[in-house]
């Protein structure tokens, strides 16, 4: 009887550590459950935080646009109406660069005297963003590296010029204002000759020099992508004949 009673005792013993073990395993999981699931639910809760902040970005009023986008001003006001269907398709629009980035002002704010503020003025006013002579350093916040080229040309130097004799150019009279294009070695040598032709007498020989200088540029790109995917050198002949 004894060694029976001791190994029932024994048993029961083990029952009794078994049963401990597996509810503790058991706390162990539900905790880890609750655990789980408030991270979870925090996860969640800071995506749809996040994606709360990007969608009220992205959903913030631009009154700038809903009030140039008016078609009434094809009549009203048909320069102001011309701005913004060219803005509409551009690159500009493409990246997101609005009204305010370039010419000042406040989109958030709907009135309009509150919105133009003291910066939004016109091209012809002095000391405007958008003035012939600051148009380099306005699209310089955005363009740096050609800004900085810019300012060590020919053109740069002839910029500010009194009463505008032999004044040289700025951004927009070679690629455009608000649907800027990039010139390529197609249309180079044609915005040149806007200037430098025979008839001004003011280097002529200029942009025929422009276009195959584009061109060996392109060569040269072009040589160093294809060892860039291909990993090999090839024959460097045909870049010195240009």
């Amino acid at each position: 009887m004894r060694r029976s009673w001791t190994r029932k005792r024994s048993l029961r013993t083990r029952g009794s550590s078994l049963l401990v073990i597996a509810l503790a395993l058991a706390l162990l999981l539900f905790a880890g459950g609750e655990v789980s699931a408030a991270e979870g639910e925090n996860s969640a809760a800071e995506g749809e935080t996040s994606a709360g902040a990007e969608a009220s970005i992205a959903d913030a009023p631009n009154f700038c646009v809903e009030c140039h986008s008016n078609p009434d001003f094809l009549v009203t006001a048909k320069k102001l109406y011309d701005y913004f269907q060219e803005w509409d398709v551009s690159v500009h629009h493409q990246e997101d660069v609005s009204c305010e980035d370039c010419h000042g002002g406040n989109s958030e704010v709907r009135d309009k005297k509150r919105a133009h503020g003291t910066e939004v003025s016109g091209g012809l006013t002095v000391g405007s963003a958008v003035s012939f002579e600051n148009i380099p350093s306005t699209c310089g916040g955005c363009h740096g590296d050609i800004y900085e080229g810019f300012r060590q040309s020919n053109h740069f130097a002839h910029l500010r010029k009194k009463k505008q004799e032999k004044q040289g150019p700025n951004c927009v009279t070679c690629h455009g204002s608000i649907n800027a294009t990039v010139l390529n070695v197609n249309t180079v040598q044609e915005a040149c000759q806007r200037c430098h032709n025979e008839e001004t007498g003011n280097h002529p020989e200029l942009p025929a020099k422009a276009s195959e200088l584009l061109d060996r540029f392109l060569s040269i790109h072009r040589y160093y992508r294809y060892i860039g995917i291909r990993g090999d050198p090839v024959d460097t002949s045909l870049l010195r004949s240009h």
